[in-house]
């Protein structure tokens, strides 16, 4: 074993340790990975840090500078607007409750939409049927059930980069679409949110709440009423330019980019807004583990991982028991670590192994994507989690009793759901 191998199988072990901590930041954790992989000769200082400036870091950019601007129009506001004046009771609470939570979740992060939600419980009235003890953490888990169900907010970023980790890992051949990981959340999603709308509140005590540990969210303030149909615009025609790049004359990653530049150019859109749309922490590790992925391509560390992979799962699996093992492993980690984490973790050593046993990834990074938002089981699997288990007051037998159902049903959906995208059968 040579010593550039040595460092890089080293490097990952230590890129690991980090993230399961939790105590380091994650784009602090991909900038260590260049500067080491570079400083120890393993790379080339252009090996190193291409990916700071490859297709897919600057499409992520412009993606982010495009959600950005959508964040800037009413549209979150109309949505809790919408759920605060129905005037319902029972299930029709919990469905307008968990169908509101969805649609700000592919809008803003899970834990915005507890923020944004939390006036619910000024409006839930001492004759009320349903408490918002026995809303606060089924929305929480549904939120984060629903992520990217859709093509905006996260979902916006996600298929760039996987698509840059398939690449960095020796699987550019394979690419995930715009709208796959849409399509595989729908079926999870619609078990999750059917399980806790009619029997999963049940499950929760009926108890007051501390809302003073959810930091409540102000009216946010909106761009006027023409700024806001400009955007509109030019976000859904930037989305059908997307789905339909490869018929249009111009790359990919640079339509979101021209659509940053028109919504610049008509004034919907400045420098300072732009550059705080712009998640650097995201970016920065994403860069950084690329660069560890160039070095295990590099160095034969990733043909490495994956022979350990594979003996660890008898030697000679099938494709279907090696997805269903990092599956498995990534719904069960993500209860106790960061979801963040996990992912991270997970889906480079799922492509190497893909990659090494001659079998299409996509549905495995697909499977671990959805698996590690399935926190639930604990409060340690999500900040949002945390929060609403602290506020709700609950104890970890309920919590744990409730949601054990639901996690059951929805990892097997999981797998159905990729198999039905990326089948491995």
């Amino acid at each position: 074993m040579n010593m550039d191998l040595m460092l890089t199988l080293g490097t990952l072990v230590v890129v690991i340790i980090m993230f399961l901590s939790g105590k380091a930041n994650f784009g602090f954790i991909g900038m260590c990975c260049a500067a080491f992989m570079c400083a120890s000769g393993v790379l080339t200082f252009d090996e190193a840090y291409e990916n700071f400036a490859s297709n897919n870091i600057i499409m992520m950019c412009g993606m982010f500078v495009l959600a950005g601007a959508l964040n800037k129009t009413s549209l979150v506001n109309k949505v809790r607007d919408f759920i605060m004046s129905r005037n319902a009771s029972g299930r029709t609470i919990v469905f307008l409750y968990l169908a509101g939570v969805i649609l700000l979740t592919q809008l803003v992060s899970p834990l915005g939409v507890i923020s944004m939600m939390l006036p619910l419980s000024a409006a839930l009235g001492e004759d009320s049927p349903v408490t918002t003890s026995q809303l606060l953490y089924p929305g929480s888990v549904v939120s984060h059930a629903s992520q990217s169900l859709t093509p905006l907010g996260a979902g916006l970023t996600y298929y760039v980069t996987a698509n840059a980790l398939l690449e960095a890992n020796g699987a550019g051949q394979y690419q995930i679409g715009l709208f796959d990981k849409s399509i595989s959340v729908i079926l999870p999603c619609i078990v999750t949110f059917v399980y806790f709308w009619l029997v999963g509140y049940k499950l929760f005590s009926k108890h007051e709440i501390d809302s003073s540990q959810i930091k409540s969210t102000k009216e946010r303030k909106v761009c006027d009423p023409k700024t806001e149909k400009i955007i509109y615009v030019v976000f859904i025609i930037a989305m059908i330019c997307l789905a339909f790049s490869n018929y249009l004359p111009v790359p990919m990653q640079i339509i979101p980019i021209i659509a940053d530049l028109v919504l610049a150019a008509l004034g919907c859109l400045n420098s300072k807004e732009a550059k705080a749309s712009i998640q650097f922490d995201s970016v920065l590790m994403m860069a950084g583990l690329l660069c560890l992925s160039t070095a295990m391509q590099k160095t034969g560390a990733a043909e490495v991982v994956a022979d350990i992979v594979v003996s660890l799962l008898g030697g000679n699996p099938s494709p279907i028991a090696v997805e269903i093992a990092f599956l498995l492993t990534g719904a069960i980690l993500t209860q106790v670590m960061s979801n963040t984490a996990t992912y991270n973790v997970l889906v480079p050593l799922a492509i190497v192994t893909a990659v090494a046993r001659g079998f299409d990834p996509r549905g495995m990074v697909l499977a671990i994507s959805l698996a590690t938002t399935g926190a639930m089981l604990t409060p340690m699997s999500s900040p949002s989690v945390a929060i609403a288990f602290g506020a709700g007051k609950y104890t970890l037998k309920e919590v744990f009793l409730a949601c054990l159902p639901a996690f059951i049903i929805r990892t097997v959906f999981v797998f159905i759901s990729v198999n039905l995208i990326y089948p491995l059968w």
